[in-house]
């Protein structure tokens, strides 16, 4: 009896150590995980006290990296200023090719330029070699040189889209707004190339065949040139206008 007495307090007493025992590894459990989240919540914490997240976010919102930004307009397909500088001289050839033809009908005596010596302008415009095959004169074909010239540098001309044509023309030729740019811009260039070629012939009658000057037909040679290197600088930079960028498709 004594022995049974015994063996239960023996079995009671290793219970209350094993109770004991797993209560222990569970608050030491419990410790450890607060101290872990402690040392978490200290982490994320920069050395101003405020979260490493917000900081973070203000940081990538400051250097444009918090997401995509739009997308940029495409590269124009030549300057913006080339155009106005093409219709610019081309105007200036107009008003003179309007003044030297109005002289030649009306009478060289109108030309404001000397006519004695090397420089006399009414000897060139009165001169057989002012008309070609003795029917167009020349101040004239250069009226109708600049008038051409003027209507294919003007700014509508030069976008790469025409997107101004009537809708009536495009119904059926849907391409007709990017194929004709194209076309402008090879007239343009083939103008101004047979015109510097004429004007280099003009050039040669005066300084070979007539040995006299006109300071209004050189004006208007040297607004030809530079027009030519305008056009001509484009072309070998740029090209034509089918090689503009294409604008983003509407998503």
């Amino acid at each position: 009896m004594a022995n049974q007495q015994q063996s239960q307090q023996n079995r009671a007493q290793a219970t209350r150590k094993g109770s004991g025992s797993r209560g222990g590894q569970a608050a030491a459990t419990a410790r450890n995980g607060a101290g872990a989240n402690a040392n978490g919540k200290g982490q994320a914490r920069t050395s101003g006290g405020r979260p490493a997240g917000s900081a973070t976010a203000r940081r990538q919102a400051g250097t444009g990296r918090a997401g995509p930004g739009p997308t940029p307009p495409p590269r124009p397909w030549t300057p913006g200023w080339l155009p106005y500088a093409a219709l610019a001289l081309s105007l200036i050839g107009l008003g003179l090719g309007i003044f030297l033809t109005i002289a030649h009908l009306a009478g060289a005596q109108l030309l404001p330029c000397s006519n004695h010596g090397v420089i006399d302008c009414a000897a060139v415009t009165t001169s057989p070699e002012s008309e070609v095959f003795g029917i167009f004169p020349v101040a004239e074909l250069g009226l109708g040189f600049f008038f051409v010239m003027t209507l294919l540098n003007l700014p509508w001309a030069w976008r790469p889209t025409w997107s101004w044509l009537p809708k009536r023309l495009t119904a059926s030729r849907p391409d007709l707004p990017t194929s004709l740019p194209v076309w402008a811009w090879r007239l343009r260039l083939a103008g101004i190339i047979v015109g510097i070629l004429f004007i280099l012939y003009l050039i040669y009658t005066e300084l070979i065949t007539l040995r006299e000057i006109c300071l209004w037909c050189t004006a208007t040679h040297i607004t030809a040139f530079l027009l030519f290197v305008l056009l001509i600088v484009q072309a070998a930079f740029w090209g034509d206008p089918s090689k503009a960028p294409k604008a983003p498709a509407a998503r």
